[in-house]
Formats: C-alpha cells, structure tokens, sequence
C-alpha cells in the first residue's frame, strides 16, 4: 500500500496548467489500462500494468499530467508524452520511478543514465555508468563504476571507475582547490564546485525577501549548531508547468550541508507567483477519498506561516 501512494505522489509531480486535449485512463478487459482523449480516441493502447488498482475510483478524473507513466508487466517501465509518443525509460529506485530534482529526472538508455526535463526532452544525453540526482545546481557521476553486492545486496556501494561533476547543461565542472565565492561546495576531498547558481534583479529581489527572514525560518526549523546558516536558491523559474518560481533551502550544520528534499520535505520548499508578489511555503497534504487517496500539494502565505509558528 505504502508503494501505491508513493507512486500517486510521484505522478502528481507532473501536472500542468494549460493543455490541448483532455485525457483520462480507460480500463479494458477489467484489467488493462490505457489512455484516451475526450473523444474517444486512443492515446495510449490499454495493457496489462503494475499497480492498476490504483486507478479505481479516478478513471472519471482528467489526467492533468505532462508526462505519463506505465509499468508495463512483461514490457517494463515507460514514459509518455501527452500525444502518446514514447519518450524513454524511467530510472528506478526502491520507491518507484525517480523523482524530478531541481527540474530534471534520470533516464535509461542503453544500460546508461541521463537526465531529462519536465516536458520529457533528454536534456543530458544517457551517457554514464551512474549519475546523482542534482542538487545545488549540480550532479555527481561516474563511469566504469559499479554496485558492489558481495557484502550488502540490497544497499550496494558504488565501487571503482572515474568520477566527477557535470553541470545543469551536461557541461564538466572541475573542482578548485581554493574557494572563489562564499556558496562555493566544499567536497569531500576538500575541492570546491564553484557556485552555479546566477540571478537577475527581479530574481535577487525575491531572494532578497527570504534572506530578511532568514533568522526567523532556522528558528523554525531548529537548526542549532555552532556554524549554521541556511541558502535559498531559485532552482526552477515560472512555465506553463507550473507558474511559480520554486525555491529551495540548504541547511548548513557545522560541516553538515542538506539539501531539502523536493518531493517529501514540508515547509522547505518555497513557491513565488510569476510577478514575484505573492510568496508561499508549502507542503503535502494526505486527501482520502471514497476509493483512493493522494497527495496534494498546499500552499501557505510565508509572512502567515512565519507568524503562526
């Protein structure tokens, strides 16, 4: 059960605003599942899926997202676009499908990963053994590594091949040896990646609404160590995905640096309407219908949430 929600949590990750035709899934024989538009037309062919009681109880609902994903039995996992083209195969992890961070989700192409965007394009070819998740504007990979399951199967550690750092656009980033800027992430190896992050007056001035309220929000998040600080970047920017700039904070513990996590963490994510005047916090809220239930997401006023806590 725990599975099904996580998969309704990630399929709520992809739903957009504005649309041409109206989807939603049909189910044939009492068992396969599929897609058509609102004039009966078939988007995606009904098969046989993991997880199809899922859907019992919204095959009424609209399907609001960009990106549709099948787990195929006998076929395996696949993405589609909203036409029904095939776009590419997810990466899977214990959850499920990988989740987007910072915008982008990992791929499968030939046995290697890249990263995709949110309307599906492969924006960093699949051309690595193994690649993180991004995270401060940047993603670790290796090539020529592997999991090592001789001694832990289900947690393997990734051994061996050649490591290093890509950017948002695929392009290699070498560490310094000193740091050139005050965000400037220290490794383990004590490099430093240069700071990726660059913004405009419109998207300083936001920045600059959360750092007057810096103080405020590590109270609320009980950050209490000796060094502590907390970054917020602008890690997507307003679309026809989702017309908000989304925002992402950093804890800094003493050595400790963590990222929020986009998918599960509450209140560490921040949303800013389009004209950069309305500013949110948000978070997930569990909603239990009749026959399914999902996860929403909520969003609270920063000054109200502040105010309240």
């Amino acid at each position: 059960m725990k599975k099904i929600f996580l998969f309704l949590l990630i399929l709520n990750q992809f739903s957009v605003f504005s649309q041409t035709d109206k989807l939603y899934y049909f189910v044939e024989k009492d068992s396969l599942l599929g897609v058509k538009n609102q004039n009966g037309k078939i988007i995606i062919p009904a098969a046989y899926t993991m997880g199809s009681i899922i859907y019992d109880g919204i095959l009424k609902d609209e399907i609001k997202e960009n990106l549709i994903f099948f787990w195929i039995v006998k076929e395996g996992q696949k993405v589609y676009d909203r036409k029904g083209n095939f776009l590419f195969v997810p990466y899977i992890l214990d959850a499920g499908f990988d989740d987007f961070n910072e915008g982008y989700m990992r791929f499968v192409e030939n046995e290697k990963l890249g990263l995709a965007n949110r309307n599906g394009a492969k924006i960093i070819p699949a051309q690595y053994d193994w690649v993180s998740s991004f995270n401060f504007g940047f993603a670790e990979y290796c090539n020529g590594c592997y999991f090592d399951r001789s001694k832990d199967d289900e947690h393997p550690p990734l051994v061996g091949g050649t490591w290093g750092y890509i950017d948002k656009n695929g392009a290699e980033i070498i560490p310094t040896e000193k740091r050139n800027h005050p965000k400037d992430f220290e490794t383990e190896k004590h490099q430093f990646i240069p700071y990726q992050f660059v913004y405009n007056e419109k998207e300083k001035q936001i920045l600059d609404f959360f750092e007057k309220r810096k103080d405020k929000i590590i109270e609320i998040y009980k950050i209490d160590c000796l060094k502590k600080d907390l970054y917020f970047e602008i890690i997507e920017k307003p679309s026809d995905l989702d017309p908000f700039y989304k925002i992402k904070t950093f804890e800094i513990c003493d050595q400790y640096f963590h990222g929020a996590n986009e998918n599960y963490d509450e209140y560490k994510i921040f949303k800013v309407s389009a004209d950069g005047k309305n500013f949110f916090v948000t978070y997930k809220d569990y909603v239990q219908h009749k026959k399914y239930s999902e996860f929403v997401e909520r969003k609270i006023p920063v000054d109200k949430w502040i105010k309240k806590n």
